[in-house]
């Protein structure tokens, strides 16, 4: 995002974040190797998923110390809570799968989510709303909004500074701020093939294969 990182190249901004050295408006400079929560923007490139699915005070205080002084605990609770914690899950880059699992589970929700959403679209248009590209109609009238950039967001391209691609050394701080996250990715991978099953022995159960 352009208000987080400016044009600084990707590369730059996570070296900075990895050191310890990257600062915004929003969070400041870090305390030592730590960010603050509200350091977003370094925050979301420091292992974020498994930070999310933290439930311990003391692991989500120091998830983002780039130290990683206490990366193994954080990984354990963060897959515990993964696999105890969570009725059903599912993965982006298995999207059919993923969706047809949560219908097969939760009928009572996938039956009626495309009649809301035209409900919805219907009720914008009959206000007179401009929905297609619009990304505003969800505010309330005349909202400012003064602290980010997300509902400044059009189909134009974007890319008048900063990278258009991501380098090798830029994947190698990658996956080094992110250890975690690929962690709690091969355990949810696990988790949704778990799924898979237990749907088929539920269907053979029916006799509806």
């Amino acid at each position: 995002a352009k208000q987080c990182y400016g044009c600084q190249e990707l590369t730059d901004v996570l070296r900075q974040i990895k050191s310890g050295t990257f600062s915004d408006k929003y969070g400041g400079a870090p305390q030592s190797t730590t960010y603050s929560p509200h350091n977003s923007c370094a925050a979301q490139m420091i292992g974020h998923q498994a930070t999310n699915l933290l439930s311990s005070l003391d692991l989500y205080s120091i998830a983002n110390d780039v130290s990683f002084p206490r990366e193994k605990e954080i990984v354990e609770e963060a897959v515990w809570n993964l696999r105890e914690e969570i009725t059903w899950i599912g993965l982006l880059d298995q999207m059919e799968n993923s969706l047809a699992g949560f219908k097969e589970v939760f009928p009572w929700l996938a039956d009626n989510l495309n009649g809301i959403a035209m409900s919805l679209e219907q009720e914008f248009v009959k206000r007179g709303d401009q929905i297609g590209e619009d990304v505003n109609f969800a505010l309330p009238d005349d909202y400012i909004d003064k602290t980010s950039c997300i509902f400044e967001q059009q189909s134009a391209d974007h890319f008048t500074c900063g990278s258009r691609e991501v380098d090798e050394d830029a994947l190698k701080l990658i996956r080094q701020l992110n250890m975690r996250d690929l962690a709690v990715y091969k355990a949810a991978v696990e988790r949704l093939e778990l799924q898979k099953e237990v749907i088929r022995e539920y269907r053979q159960a029916l006799r509806l294969d």
